[in-house]
């Protein structure tokens, strides 16, 4: 007896056990839910066939999709919104698998590379930072020593200066929760603000209960906000800050987000296309598989050059600056189907239009990081 023979005889059944939908013996699959018509207890092999089976067919899209990527720019997106859904990956979880390999890879790369592994020997390092600053200090002092006579005139202007500055001092108002009651919220938000920056400025109080009594301000979570913005502002402005650190943590905890702005950034991005391609009567959705089909491309071929750059040191960056505007237009004139020279304008335009909209969404994302920093 044949296998099949006996799988039918001994496993199908008369009825779907995921949908309860009514089966015939000869029914290999339910044609209602799609599922294996068999009654048989899993096993080890058969699970692991499952998974190879389901793998394989995941594995399969990947491959047209990553190839047709490369060799037809633009045809995969239009042949998906077409109907071929099965023989390419879903754009929008192609995208979010392939950036995110990118993102970890590259992560990788920066944590272990060359600069990371000579910085392990900080007793050497430091030495040598202590000669080169005290070289440095020695010579800065020459360099800042100046002649007798033009020294004399710099201590006559200082002099001069502080006696005006004592003739007329500079207004610094610090305004109380009861003076900003007679303004208007936006009005009243700039003056505390100001208030907050100028008791920072006379003031190394950083105690917020403490701030808040000497200016007579209530104690409330809008009031603790601002106040916390405005130190930090300060901080990432401030001329004791040499080192910057304000400034690096921050930088820091925007690149942490990197991945995050960009992803946000997509929907505004396909807005562009679907308003400069509004006669085309595509839907958004159908815009967005563009995008990010593209969007896939730019993160493979941003992999190849980390792993190219890692086993040989070669840099490829640059000829991306080749490579991606033609690949755009071939991509837009694949997918749209239009005429070369409209494709020429519209390329023109969507160059203009594209980092301008990814610029206001930066900013905007900005805003927003800093508000909750």
């Amino acid at each position: 007896m044949s296998e099949s023979t006996k799988e039918i005889k001994n496993y199908r059944g008369l009825k779907c056990l995921n949908c309860n939908h009514p089966l015939d013996i000869s029914d290999k699959f339910c044609p209602n839910c799609g599922q294996k018509n068999t009654t048989k207890r899993l096993n080890l092999k058969d699970f692991v066939d499952e998974f190879l089976a389901n793998f394989y067919a995941y594995d399969s899209k990947v491959k047209n999709t990553i190839i047709r990527l490369f060799t037809k720019p633009g045809k995969t997106a239009r042949e998906f919104i077409d109907g071929k859904r099965l023989t390419y990956a879903n754009p929008f979880r192609f995208y979010l698998s392939v950036s995110l390999i990118y993102f970890i890879f590259s992560g990788l790369i920066s944590k272990y590379s060359t600069e990371t592994i000579e910085d392990l020997n900080q007793s050497y390092i430091t030495k040598n930072e202590k000669e080169t600053n005290t070289k440095n200090d020695d010579n800065q002092k020459k360099e800042d020593k100046l002649p007798d006579g033009l020294e004399k005139i710099t201590t006559q202007i200082d002099s001069v200066k502080k006696e005006e500055e004592k003739k007329h001092p500079k207004k610094t108002l610090l305004y109380s929760e009861k003076q900003l009651e007679k303004y208007g919220f936006f009005k009243r938000t700039k003056l505390k603000v100001e208030t907050y920056a100028h008791f920072f400025d006379s003031s190394k109080t950083t105690y917020p209960t403490k701030i808040f009594d000497s200016l007579k301000h209530e104690n409330t979570k809008w009031n603790r906000f601002l106040l916390k913005k405005t130190y930090q502002f300060k901080k990432l402005n401030g001329e004791e800050n040499e080192d910057s650190s304000g400034v690096k943590k921050f930088g820091e905890y925007m690149e942490e987000k990197y991945p995050f702005i960009l992803f946000v950034s997509l929907p505004f991005l396909t807005i562009v296309f679907a308003l400069l391609y509004y006669r085309k009567k595509l839907t958004y959705a159908e815009h967005m598989v563009f995008v990010f089909s593209f969007m896939s491309f730019i993160f493979l071929t941003l992999l190849l050059e980390e792993f190219i750059h890692l086993i040989s040191g070669f840099e490829i960056g640059w000829l991306y600056l080749i490579v991606y505007p033609i690949y755009f237009y071939k991509a837009l004139r694949n997918f749209y189907q239009q005429s070369r020279w409209k494709t020429i304008l519209k390329f023109v335009i969507l160059n203009f239009l594209l980092p301008t909209t990814a610029s206001f969404v930066a900013l905007l994302v900005l805003l927003i990081g800093f508000l909750f920093y």
